[in-house]
Order: C-alpha cells, then sequence, then structure tokens
C-alpha cells in the first residue's frame, strides 16, 4: 500500500492525548526528506506524556509502526509510511496500551509503495 514516507522531524501524538510522540535517535542520519532522515523499521519512536499513566494502567511508552515499504529501502531497511496525509491516524499502535497514533505535521512530498 503507498504512503508518505515518515520521517524524524513528524509530529505524532499518542492514542491517549496529550501524550507526544518522538523519535529521539533516527538509526539512518544520511536519506532526507523534508531536510529530515526518514524513518525505517528500525527506529524506536517513544511516548511521552500517555493521558493513561497517571491512572495506574498500562499506558503507552513507544509506538510500533505497522506499514512499511516493500519497495523502498534504507541500508537495507524498510522506511516507514503513513497512509494518509496528515492531520490522520497512523498506522501503528502504542506498546503497550494499543490504539493508533496520530500524525500531525509531516512532509507530505515523499511517497513510498
Amino acid at each position: 500500500m503507498p504512503g508518505l514516507i515518515l520521517h524524524f522531524g513528524a509530529s505524532v501524538m499518542c492514542a491517549h492525548p496529550p501524550g507526544t510522540v518522538t523519535l529521539p535517535a533516527p538509526v539512518q542520519q544520511k536519506v532526507l526528506a523534508g531536510m529530515q532522515p526518514v524513518a525505517t523499521s528500525l527506529d524506536t519512536w517513544l511516548v511521552a506524556g500517555c493521558a493513561l499513566a497517571p491512572t495506574g494502567n498500562p499506558f503507552c511508552t513507544t509506538v510500533q509502526w505497522q506499514q512499511f515499504s516493500t519497495k523502498v529501502f534504507v541500508q537495507g531497511q524498510p522506511v516507514v509510511l503513513q497512509p494518509s496525509p496528515p492531520p490522520g491516524i497512523g498506522a501503528g499502535t502504542g506498546v503497550p496500551a494499543p490504539g493508533p497514533p496520530t500524525v500531525q505535521v509531516m512532509q507530505v512530498k515523499v511517497r513510498g509503495v
């Protein structure tokens, strides 16, 4: 399925606002989209401020992306794809608290399949 290539500077929220999702250190730094390193399947997206944290229930600590390119690879790893332009539901889920992240802002010019 085609989609936009997600990158380091994207603004993402976890499924339980006001939690924010960040990519603290992209695995690769050479391939850019929108002047930012593109995300690959090896990147770890961290969640801060998930609304479930103070409730004592399991809360989001990371986001696991589920849509990767089948044809675009960086250093042998598939790039992460976002199926629709932002703002929109991301193709991933919170871990260990399930729920899709919301991509708020990202580059909209580079696509992958």
